[in-house]
């Protein structure tokens, strides 16, 4: 039978982990024998193999997840009707997984598709869940911080996001799904996810990575003093940039009042309650004396800091800029060394002059820097000159009108 693993969720809850180990390889060996391929939903195809390892390797955070079911085109049960042939095919051969930890909150998407039910396609749905503190308090650090919601205002919007029990419930009532694993999110994920989808561990033990962990409080302390490098919730880029090339340690700040977690643990009980009844047998019991769960008292040991915008220590700001300044040598001796190689397009004057004209609208001082490359390749060159004098006659423009 045509075996499938669909890692659904939840966010915030090891996803990227996840993603980012089963992006280290065409496949994984399986106790069994099996070779487990790892594919992603993508707009017009199905990627797998060495195409999903290139794609995720371009991506700033190194890893590739599907995209969203609403995202399917035409629809996803045309999707499936159609590209869904490529998955199938993949599935003739070989186990497959595939994530997204947004799926969770897509059920109405999956009750529609019947493309599963049709190919007899043997389904095992995946989540992993934490507390719903633990899960708002990070989620503020991620999306809320940078909502211009108050905490309170914010916390009233996303109570839901962490109730698991309705969502599980509606995913154990698929008539197609052959199994949902509902688990609890430890330090140990890999090793749990691994056990339950039958990957031999023993391979790998060089992929025990976290991805898209929090960022430290002195980076989001930073962040709220220079909003320009988080301006909206969704615009994690430097999130990516910092975790990949400053490697500092810390967690997020703990914001949640007593009040706030009694309110958080009060909202959530019966969903709580709800998730005993779908968590996997072997961790019902942990899942009971996580108290994280059922008692406020479980937080009150916790240093609660200001939400508004608290300065970086010297400390912190100290840590920040050594790390950078790492980061920065790193940067330029890796340049450097493209440059020793005397690769041609590093001496393509043409090079650089396109890609200061395409950058000249969105970032001119970028644009400049590109355009003096270019000259120093071809100073002859008509264009590049005018357009030296255009982005320095702007660059003048724009700095006379902040003064």
């Amino acid at each position: 039978m045509k075996k499938l693993f669909i890692h659904a969720g939840f966010d915030k809850c090891g996803s990227s982990s996840i993603q980012t180990f089963l992006c280290q390889h065409e496949f994984y060996h399986c106790l069994n024998g099996d070779k487990l391929h790892y594919a992603a939903l993508w707009h017009d195809r199905i990627l797998w193999g060495k195409e999903l390892l290139k794609n995720a390797k371009q991506r700033p955070h190194g890893y590739r997840a599907s995209i969203p079911l609403a995202a399917l085109s035409p629809s996803p049960q045309e999707y499936f009707a159609t590209i869904g042939k490529q998955l199938l095919e993949l599935l003739e051969h070989y186990p497959v997984i595939i994530s997204r930890e947004a799926w969770s909150y897509e059920f109405e998407h999956w009750l529609n598709i019947q493309f599963f039910q049709e190919h007899n396609i043997d389904v095992t749905f995946i989540f992993y869940i934490r507390p719903p503190a633990m899960w708002l308090n990070s989620a503020w650090w991620q999306w809320g911080a940078w909502s211009g919601l108050e905490l309170d205002d914010w916390l009233e919007q996303f109570f839901g996001a962490a109730d698991y029990g309705e969502r599980i419930h509606s995913f154990n009532c698929l008539t197609w799904a052959n199994s949902v694993h509902t688990r609890l999110l430890t330090p140990d994920l890999l090793v749990d996810f691994t056990k339950l989808v039958g990957i031999d561990l023993n391979r790998y033990q060089e992929l025990q990575v976290v991805a898209n962990k929090s960022l430290p409080n002195s980076i989001l302390r930073f962040y709220q003093t220079h909003r320009q490098f988080r301006p909206e919730p969704h615009t994690p880029k430097v999130d990516f940039i910092v975790e990949k090339y400053l490697h500092l340690d810390g967690k997020p700040d703990w914001i949640l009042s007593q009040r706030q977690v009694e309110r958080i643990i009060e909202k959530s009980k019966l969903n709580s309650h709800f998730l005993l009844t779908y968590i996997d047998a072997d961790q019902k019991d942990q899942l009971l004396a996580d108290q994280r769960f059922w008692d406020a008292k479980a937080f009150a040991h916790l240093d609660v800091k200001p939400v508004d915008k608290v300065l970086p220590s010297y400390e912190d700001l100290d840590a920040i800029a050594v790390a950078s300044l790492n980061a920065l040598t790193y940067t330029v001796e890796a340049l450097e060394a493209l440059k020793a190689e005397r690769n041609p397009i590093f001496d393509n004057a043409d090079l650089w002059r396109d890609l200061a004209l395409h950058v000249e609208k969105q970032n001119v001082e970028l644009a400049l820097q590109l355009m003096k490359q270019a000259y120093k390749l071809r100073p002859d060159g008509k264009l590049i000159n005018q357009k030296l004098v255009a982005y320095e006659a702007r660059l003048t423009k724009k700095a006379q009108q902040k003064s």
